[in-house]
């Protein structure tokens, strides 16, 4: 074997050893964070990324067609070919409160949303498989957050599995595909618990002080933010829907194409709620003359803290004891996308794109506490009110081919918020996006290819709130500080032919 032959079968052996390791992190990294409209996710496929999600119709020659749009998988070669890859996801956030003027920096872990798809072609026919993350969250704030008590972590991990099937009915000029949808999502809540929130449930310590059933702690002076214990919910669900599209060359220069991926609900049951005694509990100490002290027979001495006084909640028969189960649901909202493309530059492609999210069937979270299987207390259920409207995006894109196969891509896109101004908070803190893209594509040979792809979100910030709110109060009388959010977005994948 000549030197240059020992080369070339060296390059071919690390491409297939960095194919492998991209897989490897498609398939097994984690995918929760909040990067795009909402809970949504557009982090599919690198050369989608550094095009602007410009794609529709114009796609991309890679798997990643599979998602954005079903019919376009009869352009891809014949034969298979796979693309798998994996973006890293860095959020920075803040809410600053009007009255104290205190900045809370939000403490989101780094995320790595994956994407992996196979397809077939032959002749008109093209069949594929793809699993990709089109939904998904990770808002997350620091023990001392004020708004804990709302949120202090949430987490949405979704992915979709589509198996696809393509169909030219023109040879050359008209496709459609599609294929169902099987989802798999996995929710996560945190909180503060606020004892000034808290019902009184003494009748003896409501009759002392002349107070009707259902009041809270605030009305014997205890301060909101009174943090005596925190929660944690967990849960699963699966869900079916279906993703199609068609995609059609009016000339050889001018292509245009449609996508719909539908709405899918998650029903997340028998999650599992767990209540741990907050340690600043332990720190509150109760003085002397405080109602609570002579609500129980014998009295508690003073000096005894809240700890003490609540600690009957965790255990036995007590609504935070072990083994609440719980249940929510959330529905995914379906996804409208059409664009267009244009190739009648030579080495060039210019593609837009409008995209419509219907946010509008995301109107309420449901926390349903289920009685016990053994009888006793359960904590009170409740419903996060959230009233999402519809969002829109325009994408624009480019890409340019350079001689030996390597391609430089840019783009940008505008996304409106889903969130009405009395829904920004802590669980969601939404707002409108400015994304910048750019990216390349690398050919290693003759049946592989790396793209890589950078992204930076930008928003012009958006007052919200950290507190609870009713169906009547309105985002002038709830919100009481000003959230900001930016991101870093950074994507490789790999493309291979076999």
């Amino acid at each position: 074997m000549s030197q240059m032959q020992q080369r070339a079968h060296a390059g071919r052996r690390a491409a297939r050893a960095l194919a492998l390791a991209l897989a490897a992190a498609a398939l097994w990294a984690p995918w929760s964070p909040a990067a795009a409209q909402g809970f949504g996710l557009n982090e599919i496929g690198s050369c989608a990324i550094g095009r602007g999600f410009a794609v529709t119709g114009a796609p991309c020659d890679d798997a990643s067609v599979l998602y954005w749009n079903p019919a376009a998988a009869t352009t891809l070669a014949r034969g298979l070919s796979a693309y798998g890859g994996v973006s890293a996801v860095q959020v920075r956030g803040s809410f600053t409160a009007d009255a104290t003027r205190r900045r809370d920096a939000g403490d989101v872990p780094v995320e790595f949303p994956p994407f992996l798809g196979v397809n077939w072609r032959n002749g008109r026919l093209a069949l594929g498989v793809a699993g990709y993350v089109p939904y998904g969250l990770t808002s997350q704030w620091r023990d001392d957050f004020p708004g804990r008590f709302a949120a202090q972590r949430a987490s949405l991990q979704t992915i979709y599995v589509q198996p696809n099937v393509a169909f030219e009915l023109v040879p050359g000029r008209l496709s459609v595909g599609g294929g169902p949808v099987f989802g798999h999502s996995s929710l996560e809540l945190r909180q503060a618990l606020d004892f000034s929130a808290s019902p009184i449930t003494s009748a003896p310590l409501l009759a002392a002080f002349g107070l009707p059933a259902g009041s809270t702690y605030a009305a014997l002076g205890y301060a909101e933010g009174t943090e005596f214990a925190r929660a944690q919910i967990e849960g699963s669900g699966t869900g079916f829907g279906y993703n199609l599209g068609a995609f059609a060359r009016v000339s050889d220069a001018l292509s245009v194409g449609v996508r719909y991926l539908s709405e899918v609900r998650f029903d997340y049951e028998e999650g599992e709620a767990t209540f741990t005694p907050s340690p600043a509990a332990a720190g509150y100490v109760l003085q002397a003359g405080n109602p609570l002290l002579g609500a129980t027979t014998p009295a508690l001495p003073a000096g005894t803290t809240l700890a003490t006084i609540t600690g009957p909640q965790f255990t036995g028969a007590g609504a935070l004891a072990p083994g609440q189960l719980v249940s929510s649901r959330i529905d995914h909202p379906a996804q409208f996308q059409v664009g267009v493309g244009f190739t009648g530059i030579r080495n060039a492609t210019l593609s837009a794109d409008y995209a419509l999210i219907r946010w509008s069937s995301f109107q309420e979270l449901p926390v349903t506490f289920l009685p016990r299987a053994g009888g006793g207390a359960s904590p009170p259920s409740r419903t996060i009110i959230e009233n999402y409207e519809d969002s829109h995006s325009v994408r624009v894109g480019g890409e340019y081919r350079l001689a030996g196969g390597l391609a430089g891509r840019a783009g940008f896109s505008y996304a409106t918020s889903p969130a009405p101004d009395e829904t920004v908070t802590p669980l969601l803190p939404d707002m409108d996006r400015y994304n910048v893209n750019v990216g390349v594509g690398i050919p290693l040979g003759a049946r592989l290819a790396l793209d890589a792809a950078y992204l930076r979100v930008e928003t012009e910030g958006r007052r919200g709130r950290t507190g609870e709110r009713t169906a009547a109060q309105t985002a002038e009388q709830v919100n009481n500080g000003f959230y900001a959010l930016n991101a870093n977005i950074f994507s490789l994948s790999l493309k291979a032919r076999f």
